[in-house]
């Protein structure tokens, strides 16, 4: 049965239109040469199968077209968006909205919306508010030939990471000198409090530890620059083209057992998603964090789950993950995540699911 939406494609000039309405519209993501380049083919080949756009009469649930991400003007915002806004509310049905992957707490004044936002705290996670997937192309796919390598278990754990993690690996100047402040910061406790200001630190301060660790292969490649800042594309010292770029960072992974996946300036990691695209295992450290569909998957039993107050020990726990695990369950465990990727991760998976939400939100009304 198709999920039926309702939305107004007149906003569309108001903002960035959500991914949702690429089989509707388009594929306006898509940009040859890009890294990402192929990411929603399926779902634009797909998605008129399980979603509708209908009338508001007949629909389950609203869309709002454009993603809500205001950065300067909200106010200016909520006045172009409030014609749609006021006429859906009067049909007391479902709206979704959708809020980038870096914006922190909003208060959106939608009544009955169901929101999608990924930087949110798991302590203060509104019943309304759900993280969702970062979506990109499918690297297996496009790097590695189709083919998911499982890996034997060695005697010790191979941990990965291809990124940026200032002060590591930086030269003198000012982002090593912020990424010292931060790092001593966030050994301190004090970032913790001002979580908009955390950037990297938590990223510099796992590695370390796990530099400091006898128990784990390394298998990182620290930049020196942050790979979609103004330098462009860039993996250290030699910069290169798009699709050497993206293959090293996705060799990374494939070429490791488990890789560190860590909040950067949101708090969310896309490296989380492209790990399980690569049927390897994450590292995830909970930093208050929330991962899609934490109500039918049992995440914490799936990776490497390392509590934030337990970050400086973070060597030990993957050493442990690592000794506990049998042969046969290791490699298991390679092909089940990529199948949770395949199944719920994509765009076609997460989108096809959406129906769920609206009536997980229906079950708690009542």
């Amino acid at each position: 049965m198709k999920l039926k939406l309702y939305t107004d494609l007149s906003l569309l000039d108001k903002g960035k239109p959500v991914e949702l309405l690429i089989p509707f519209i388009g594929n306006f993501e898509e940009k040859p040469g890009s890294v990402t380049y192929g990411r929603f083919d399926d779902y634009l080949k797909n998605g008129k199968e399980f979603l509708e756009l209908t009338t508001l009469e007949e629909c389950d649930a609203c869309l709002l077209p454009i993603f809500y991400d205001v950065i300067n003007d909200q106010a200016k915002f909520e006045k172009e968006i409030e014609p749609f806004v006021k006429y859906v509310e009067g049909s007391n049905k479902k709206v979704l909205v959708f809020v980038g992957h870096d914006t922190l707490d909003l208060n959106i004044k939608i009544k009955n919306a169901i929101i999608f936002n990924s930087a949110i705290s798991k302590s203060k996670q509104p019943k309304n508010v759900h993280p969702w997937p970062h979506f990109f192309e499918d690297f297996l796919e496009k790097y590695n030939d189709g083919v998911l390598t499982i890996r034997p278990k060695a005697s010790k754990p191979v941990i990965g990471f291809c990124g940026y993690a200032p002060p590591l690996n930086t030269t003198m100047g000012k982002e090593k000198v912020l990424g010292m402040i931060r790092l001593i910061g966030n050994y301190m406790g004090i970032m913790q409090k001002f979580p908009v200001k955390v950037a990297h630190s938590y990223r510099a301060r796992a590695i370390i530890g796990l530099q400091r660790s006898k128990k784990v292969v390394q298998n990182f490649r620290l930049k020196s620059n942050f790979a979609f800042g103004p330098d462009g594309l860039n993996t250290g010292n030699i910069a290169e083209d798009n699709y050497n770029f993206r293959k090293k960072f996705v060799d990374n992974i494939i070429e490791s057992d488990y890789t560190i996946c860590i909040r950067g300036y949101g708090n969310n990691s896309i490296r989380f998603f492209e790990t399980l695209c690569c049927g390897r295992i994450p590292i995830f450290l909970d930093t208050d964090s929330t991962v899609p569909f934490e109500n039918v998957i049992d995440w914490k039993s799936l990776c490497v789950w390392v509590d934030e107050k337990d970050i400086d020990r973070i060597g030990d726990i993957v050493a442990d993950f690592h000794n506990n695990i049998s042969e046969e369950d290791f490699k298991a465990l390679q092909k089940k995540l990529r199948g949770i990727w395949e199944e719920y991760l994509t765009p076609t998976g997460f989108f096809k699911r959406l129906g769920t939400y609206i009536n997980e939100e229906s079950l708690i009304e009542n």
